[in-house]
């Protein structure tokens, strides 16, 4: 009877020795599941971190990438507000300038169209030389006064180039042929400007000499003691001889008021 109590207890010994086997072996591997799904998870968590860390890291590049350029564009508006500040204060100084140049062309104007008067004035008063191109030059700038498109500079620089031209006369001896009417009869003759102290003549045919006298506003025949000094004078201003000196009736000068 012992013997049987014995052998049921030691049944009941493997039985629970078996079963707590089993459980130790059961809690084990649900151990392992779970550690191993534990570090799936950290391992996801770590790969969620890593990712996290990634988009932080390009945001925050892309934020100082963002702030360099706010800055180079704060710079560049700086410098945009500079450069308009200047062009207003170019602008200002450009349209004060053009006022003062409309201002400048009110008074220029007249004074450019007196200046054609008073030239017109002294060609008439001169010694009659050249008189066709002369007058010509005069009217064309008349002509020229009342074409509104022509600028101001261009009429003043024409005007004051005639008063060069008329200048010059003074300063250079000249012969030309041209034609002159004395005693009602107009003819074609040899002139030589002697600067604005002379104006001579002789006919084509050598026969008779003269000279323009202011104070007679008229034509006066040389004598004929004067035909082959005239005629050397012509032929020098013609650079046909070697210059000379010429013994030649001056007029005396005459004051004009």
């Amino acid at each position: 009877m012992q013997r049987q109590h014995l052998a049921i207890l030691y049944g009941a010994f493997i039985l629970l020795s078996v079963s707590s086997g089993l459980f130790a072996q059961q809690t084990a591997e649900d151990a392992l599941d779970t550690q191993n799904a534990s570090l799936k998870t950290s391992a996801d968590v770590q790969k969620r971190i890593n990712a996290l860390d990634d988009d932080t890291r390009d945001l925050l590049n892309d934020f100082r990438s963002t702030m360099a350029q706010v800055e180079d564009l704060s710079a560049y508006n700086d410098q945009l507000e500079q450069l308009v500040a200047t062009q207003r204060v170019e602008i200002a100084d450009y349209e004060r300038q053009f006022q003062e140049i409309e201002i400048t062309k009110r008074r220029i104007l007249p004074l450019i169209v007196r200046m054609i008067e008073v030239l017109e004035e002294f060609v008439s008063i001169d010694i009659p030389y050249l008189e066709s191109e002369r007058g010509l030059r005069i009217a064309e700038l008349k002509k020229l006064m009342k074409r509104p498109e022509v600028p101001t500079s261009e009429k003043y620089r024409r005007v004051t180039e005639a008063y060069q031209i008329e200048l010059e006369y003074g300063h250079t001896i000249e012969a030309y042929e041209g034609e002159m009417t004395f005693q009602n009869e107009t003819r074609t003759v040899a002139f030589l400007r002697f600067g604005r102290l002379g104006l001579y003549y002789m006919t084509l045919d050598g026969l008779e000499i003269g000279y323009w006298d202011n104070s007679r506003d008229d034509w006066v025949v040389l004598d004929d003691e004067f035909r082959q000094p005239l005629d050397r004078a012509i032929r020098i201003a013609r650079k046909q001889l070697p210059p000379d000196l010429i013994r030649l009736p001056i007029p005396a000068p005459e004051n004009r008021t």
